[in-house]
Protein backbone atom coordinates (compact mmCIF):
# COMPACT_ATOMS: atom_id res chain seq x y z
CA UNK A 1 0.00 0.00 0.00
CA UNK A 2 3.18 2.08 0.83
CA UNK A 3 6.90 2.42 0.85
CA UNK A 4 9.05 4.69 2.75
CA UNK A 5 12.52 5.62 2.42
CA UNK A 6 12.79 3.68 5.73
CA UNK A 7 11.17 0.88 5.17
CA UNK A 8 8.14 2.56 7.38
CA UNK A 9 4.92 1.24 8.38
CA UNK A 10 2.30 3.99 7.24
CA UNK A 11 0.66 5.83 10.10
CA UNK A 12 -2.59 4.83 12.21
CA UNK A 13 -4.38 8.05 10.84
CA UNK A 14 -2.86 7.46 7.36
CA UNK A 15 -6.42 6.10 5.94
CA UNK A 16 -7.96 9.36 6.45
CA UNK A 17 -5.01 12.17 5.24
CA UNK A 18 -3.60 10.44 2.51
CA UNK A 19 -4.68 13.28 0.16
CA UNK A 20 -3.62 15.50 2.39
CA UNK A 21 0.03 17.23 2.83
CA UNK A 22 1.58 16.16 6.01
CA UNK A 23 4.76 15.80 8.18
CA UNK A 24 4.76 13.07 10.24
CA UNK A 25 7.14 12.98 13.31
CA UNK A 26 7.96 9.45 13.93
CA UNK A 27 9.03 9.22 17.78
CA UNK A 28 10.91 7.26 19.67
CA UNK A 29 10.90 7.14 23.75
CA UNK A 30 13.46 4.91 25.27
CA UNK A 31 14.52 3.94 28.94
CA UNK A 32 11.82 5.12 30.73
CA UNK A 33 10.29 4.30 33.96
CA UNK A 34 8.64 0.98 34.09
CA UNK A 35 6.26 1.79 36.96
CA UNK A 36 4.99 4.59 35.18
CA UNK A 37 1.73 4.67 33.28
CA UNK A 38 2.43 7.11 30.90
CA UNK A 39 5.18 9.43 29.55
CA UNK A 40 5.05 13.42 29.60
CA UNK A 41 6.24 15.37 26.72
CA UNK A 42 6.65 18.66 25.23
CA UNK A 43 6.92 20.01 21.81
CA UNK A 44 8.77 23.12 20.47
CA UNK A 45 7.64 23.73 16.81
CA UNK A 46 9.79 26.58 15.42
CA UNK A 47 8.33 27.44 11.51
CA UNK A 48 9.74 30.19 9.98
CA UNK A 49 8.83 30.86 6.44
CA UNK A 50 5.32 29.70 6.13
CA UNK A 51 1.88 31.25 6.73
CA UNK A 52 -1.22 29.74 7.56
CA UNK A 53 -3.08 27.37 10.39
CA UNK A 54 -0.71 24.65 11.21
CA UNK A 55 -3.34 21.32 12.38
CA UNK A 56 -1.56 18.40 14.36
CA UNK A 57 -2.77 14.90 16.16
CA UNK A 58 -1.71 11.69 17.80
CA UNK A 59 -2.74 9.33 19.91
CA UNK A 60 -1.44 8.88 23.29
CA UNK A 61 -3.89 5.76 23.64
CA UNK A 62 -5.51 3.46 21.53
CA UNK A 63 -9.06 5.02 22.84
CA UNK A 64 -8.13 8.84 22.48
CA UNK A 65 -7.04 11.16 19.84
CA UNK A 66 -5.73 14.38 20.75
CA UNK A 67 -5.61 17.38 17.87
CA UNK A 68 -5.73 21.04 18.11
CA UNK A 69 -4.94 24.00 15.55
CA UNK A 70 -2.15 26.84 15.84
CA UNK A 71 -2.02 29.82 13.89
CA UNK A 72 1.61 31.03 11.98
CA UNK A 73 1.17 34.11 11.96
CA UNK A 74 3.03 36.71 14.10
CA UNK A 75 4.64 34.12 15.97
CA UNK A 76 6.96 31.34 14.53
CA UNK A 77 7.77 29.34 17.56
CA UNK A 78 4.91 27.17 18.92
CA UNK A 79 5.20 25.36 22.29
CA UNK A 80 2.77 22.04 22.34
CA UNK A 81 2.40 21.29 26.07
CA UNK A 82 0.57 18.40 28.30
CA UNK A 83 1.37 16.16 25.79
CA UNK A 84 1.26 12.31 26.83
CA UNK A 85 1.96 8.63 25.52
CA UNK A 86 0.21 6.15 27.89
CA UNK A 87 3.05 2.82 28.42
CA UNK A 88 1.13 -0.39 26.88
CA UNK A 89 3.71 -2.44 26.74
CA UNK A 90 5.38 -2.40 30.20
CA UNK A 91 8.05 -5.17 29.18
CA UNK A 92 9.62 -3.62 26.42
CA UNK A 93 11.94 -0.40 26.99
CA UNK A 94 10.94 1.70 24.44
CA UNK A 95 7.86 3.19 23.36
CA UNK A 96 6.97 5.01 19.36
CA UNK A 97 4.48 7.58 18.54
CA UNK A 98 3.40 8.97 15.64
CA UNK A 99 2.93 12.60 15.61
CA UNK A 100 1.14 14.32 12.37
CA UNK A 101 1.59 17.82 11.50
CA UNK A 102 -1.09 18.95 8.34
CA UNK A 103 -0.36 22.66 7.25
CA UNK A 104 -2.90 24.85 5.83
CA UNK A 105 -1.69 27.53 3.80
CA UNK A 106 2.09 28.08 1.88
CA UNK A 107 5.93 27.58 2.56
CA UNK A 108 7.81 30.49 1.58
CA UNK A 109 11.47 29.63 -0.99
CA UNK A 110 13.31 29.85 2.24
CA UNK A 111 11.74 27.93 4.85
CA UNK A 112 13.08 26.37 8.22
CA UNK A 113 10.87 23.67 10.53
CA UNK A 114 13.00 23.29 13.67
CA UNK A 115 11.59 20.85 16.45
CA UNK A 116 12.51 19.92 19.30
CA UNK A 117 11.16 16.94 21.69
CA UNK A 118 11.75 17.43 26.17
CA UNK A 119 10.64 14.52 27.47
CA UNK A 120 12.27 14.81 30.96
CA UNK A 121 14.38 12.01 31.95
CA UNK A 122 13.00 10.04 28.86
CA UNK A 123 15.14 9.59 26.30
CA UNK A 124 14.05 10.67 22.86
CA UNK A 125 14.58 10.17 19.44
CA UNK A 126 12.47 11.08 16.22
CA UNK A 127 12.90 11.21 12.25
CA UNK A 128 10.63 13.37 10.19
CA UNK A 129 9.15 12.22 7.26
CA UNK A 130 6.87 14.34 4.49
CA UNK A 131 4.20 13.02 2.36
CA UNK A 132 2.49 14.33 -0.94
CA UNK A 133 -0.49 13.32 -2.24
CA UNK A 134 -0.20 12.56 -6.12
CA UNK A 135 -2.52 12.43 -8.57
CA UNK A 136 -2.12 12.26 -12.26
CA UNK A 137 -4.99 13.41 -14.47
CA UNK A 138 -4.89 11.77 -17.68
CA UNK A 139 -7.90 12.94 -19.38
CA UNK A 140 -11.14 14.61 -17.78
CA UNK A 141 -12.85 11.43 -17.18
CA UNK A 142 -9.64 9.42 -15.92
CA UNK A 143 -7.58 9.74 -12.60
CA UNK A 144 -4.50 7.68 -11.95
CA UNK A 145 -2.78 7.31 -8.80
CA UNK A 146 0.50 7.48 -9.15
CA UNK A 147 2.81 4.93 -6.19
CA UNK A 148 4.00 7.52 -3.58
CA UNK A 149 6.15 6.92 -0.58
CA UNK A 150 7.47 9.09 2.46
CA UNK A 151 10.42 10.84 2.19
CA UNK A 152 12.36 11.24 5.14
CA UNK A 153 13.99 14.52 5.57
CA UNK A 154 17.52 15.10 6.26
CA UNK A 155 18.63 18.19 8.60
CA UNK A 156 20.96 20.69 7.31
CA UNK A 157 23.83 22.61 9.50
CA UNK A 158 24.79 25.95 10.02
CA UNK A 159 25.91 28.71 12.12
CA UNK A 160 22.40 28.88 13.91
CA UNK A 161 22.55 24.55 14.45
CA UNK A 162 20.37 22.39 13.05
CA UNK A 163 17.20 22.59 10.71
CA UNK A 164 14.55 20.96 8.04
CA UNK A 165 13.68 23.00 4.88
CA UNK A 166 11.00 21.84 2.62
CA UNK A 167 11.40 21.95 -1.81
CA UNK A 168 9.22 23.55 -3.95
CA UNK A 169 7.90 20.20 -4.36
CA UNK A 170 6.28 19.69 -1.31
CA UNK A 171 2.61 22.01 -1.23
CA UNK A 172 0.94 22.84 2.08
CA UNK A 173 -3.08 22.30 1.50
CA UNK A 174 -4.93 24.73 0.91
CA UNK A 175 -6.46 26.50 3.50
CA UNK A 176 -10.54 25.93 2.38
CA UNK A 177 -9.50 21.81 2.69
CA UNK A 178 -9.36 22.58 6.65
CA UNK A 179 -13.04 22.18 6.66
CA UNK A 180 -12.86 18.75 4.73
CA UNK A 181 -10.65 17.29 8.02
CA UNK A 182 -13.15 19.17 10.49
CA UNK A 183 -15.78 17.32 9.02
CA UNK A 184 -14.02 14.28 9.17
CA UNK A 185 -13.18 14.58 12.29
CA UNK A 186 -16.71 15.06 13.52
CA UNK A 187 -17.56 11.46 12.17
CA UNK A 188 -14.33 10.03 14.44
CA UNK A 189 -16.96 9.88 17.49
CA UNK A 190 -18.90 7.09 15.59
CA UNK A 191 -15.51 5.04 16.26
CA UNK A 192 -15.81 1.72 17.78
CA UNK A 193 -13.34 2.25 20.98
CA UNK A 194 -12.43 6.44 20.39
CA UNK A 195 -13.81 8.39 23.65
CA UNK A 196 -16.66 11.01 22.66
CA UNK A 197 -14.68 14.23 21.13
CA UNK A 198 -17.64 15.89 20.86
CA UNK A 199 -16.32 19.25 23.06
CA UNK A 200 -12.67 18.70 21.42
CA UNK A 201 -14.69 19.86 17.87
CA UNK A 202 -16.82 22.15 19.18
CA UNK A 203 -13.42 24.21 20.66
CA UNK A 204 -11.91 23.29 17.21
CA UNK A 205 -14.31 25.11 15.33
CA UNK A 206 -14.58 27.93 17.28
CA UNK A 207 -10.68 28.77 16.99
CA UNK A 208 -10.80 27.88 13.49
CA UNK A 209 -13.23 30.40 12.54
CA UNK A 210 -11.38 32.88 14.94
CA UNK A 211 -8.10 32.04 13.30
CA UNK A 212 -9.45 32.28 9.67
CA UNK A 213 -10.91 35.26 10.00
CA UNK A 214 -7.54 37.04 11.14
CA UNK A 215 -6.10 35.29 8.58
CA UNK A 216 -8.32 37.56 5.60
CA UNK A 217 -6.73 40.66 6.69
CA UNK A 218 -6.81 41.64 2.92
CA UNK A 219 -9.89 42.67 0.56
CA UNK A 220 -10.90 39.33 -0.02
CA UNK A 221 -13.93 37.91 -3.09
CA UNK A 222 -17.51 38.10 -2.04
CA UNK A 223 -18.12 34.09 -2.13
CA UNK A 224 -15.04 34.19 0.47
CA UNK A 225 -16.85 37.17 2.49
CA UNK A 226 -20.51 34.86 2.49
CA UNK A 227 -18.08 31.88 3.57
CA UNK A 228 -17.04 33.70 6.35
CA UNK A 229 -20.39 34.81 7.54
CA UNK A 230 -21.81 31.54 7.49
CA UNK A 231 -18.35 30.34 9.62
CA UNK A 232 -19.57 33.04 11.79
CA UNK A 233 -23.11 31.90 12.32
CA UNK A 234 -21.59 28.31 12.89
CA UNK A 235 -18.98 29.87 15.40
CA UNK A 236 -21.92 31.39 17.64
CA UNK A 237 -24.28 28.50 17.36
CA UNK A 238 -21.54 25.90 17.91
CA UNK A 239 -21.92 25.29 21.51
CA UNK A 240 -25.50 24.81 21.64
CA UNK A 241 -25.45 22.23 18.26
CA UNK A 242 -25.31 18.20 18.28
CA UNK A 243 -22.85 16.57 16.43
CA UNK A 244 -25.15 16.11 14.05
CA UNK A 245 -25.91 19.36 13.35
CA UNK A 246 -22.34 20.27 13.58
CA UNK A 247 -21.90 17.44 10.68
CA UNK A 248 -24.95 18.61 8.53
CA UNK A 249 -23.99 22.35 8.81
CA UNK A 250 -20.05 21.58 7.85
CA UNK A 251 -20.67 19.17 5.37
CA UNK A 252 -23.70 21.53 3.59
CA UNK A 253 -20.73 24.74 3.10
CA UNK A 254 -18.25 21.97 2.09
CA UNK A 255 -20.69 20.59 -0.94
CA UNK A 256 -22.17 23.82 -1.78
CA UNK A 257 -19.02 25.78 -2.17
CA UNK A 258 -17.49 22.90 -3.75
CA UNK A 259 -19.82 22.95 -6.70
CA UNK A 260 -19.32 26.96 -6.68
CA UNK A 261 -15.49 26.17 -7.64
Amino acid sequence: MISSSSKREPPWFFQYIENYSHILLDIRFDKFDMTKEKIDFSIQLDVRGFEGLIFYIYKPRPSQIEFDIINQKEIITHKLENLHLDIIDRSHPSSNLDFIIIPFGYFKERNKFIPSIKSGKVLNTYQIFTWSPSLLFKNVKSIIKVANKYNELIPYDDVEGYYYTFDASYKANKTEHLFNLINLLVTFDNLEGIEPIVPEIKRLISKTNEFLFELAQKEIPIEMQNLLKELERLKFNVENLSKEEIFNWLDDLISFYYHKG
